[in-house]
């Protein structure tokens, strides 16, 4: 095949690309997901096995083709703020992330699962944690700055601070459904698990900081 008529043949597949993956994601998103097949996914797009083989050869492969909106998410929701970072804005960055964890809970509800049956993920997920875990202490460094949080009393536990935010948003869903198997993640298990994660580092927040940003995460709650 001639050069123009691969790169051609590259732009109609996009689309194609495009469609299951977000109908890939609808399916893992469901309390069933995690047996979800690419035959599956296949049937519910309508198409034949063989089109979707033709664009991901397996499961897999289409994981790691949604990975990359989960680092996205989690590095946006956490990077560097523009000068001073108000209460305001740190409630709305747990907003975002847990918007994001919303929109991708299969990733963290198997999550151990996932990176243990491919490699390739795994090291791309430990790939993006220490970067998470970097931009999470260029946060926390930057509220201690400002004077909006006290630092820890030993140096060393800011690692702590910030290894426990992460623990806390990657094993929330799989901790509520380890109490109650097989339901369906609601938002406002996604909402309490941002309160969870705040409430690691909102002992160390000024007063009135701490009681702002949650005010703004608690306006998420669906009543």
């Amino acid at each position: 095949m001639s050069r123009p008529k691969r790169a051609a043949a590259a732009v109609r597949s996009a689309p194609t690309v495009t469609r299951i993956v977000e109908g890939a994601l609808e399916l893992f998103n469901h309390a069933d997901g995690a047996t979800v097949t690419t035959n599956h996914i296949a049937a519910h797009l309508g198409m034949s096995p063989g089109n979707l083989y033709y664009h991901f050869r397996n499961r897999e492969e289409i994981v790691r083709a949604i990975f990359p909106r989960v680092v996205a998410g989690g590095l946006d929701a956490t990077a560097a703020p523009d000068g001073r970072l108000g209460a305001h804005e740190f409630g709305e960055r747990h907003l975002q992330g847990l918007h994001m964890l919303w929109q991708y809970r299969f990733f963290f509800r198997d999550l151990n699962q996932l990176i243990a049956r491919d490699p390739q993920l795994a090291a791309e997920y430990r790939d993006y944690q220490q970067r998470l875990a970097a931009q999470y202490r260029g946060l926390f460094e930057q509220l201690i700055a400002q004077g909006s949080m006290r630092p820890p009393e030993r140096g060393e536990d800011l690692d702590r601070l910030v290894a426990n935010s992460i623990v806390v948003w990657v094993n929330w869903l799989p901790h509520v459904l380890a109490r109650s198997p097989g339901r369906e993640i609601t938002r406002r298990d996604v909402v309490e698990g941002a309160l969870q994660s705040f409430l690691v580092v909102a002992p160390l927040l000024e007063r009135r900081f701490a009681a702002e940003t949650r005010g703004v995460i608690e306006r998420d709650t669906p009543s």
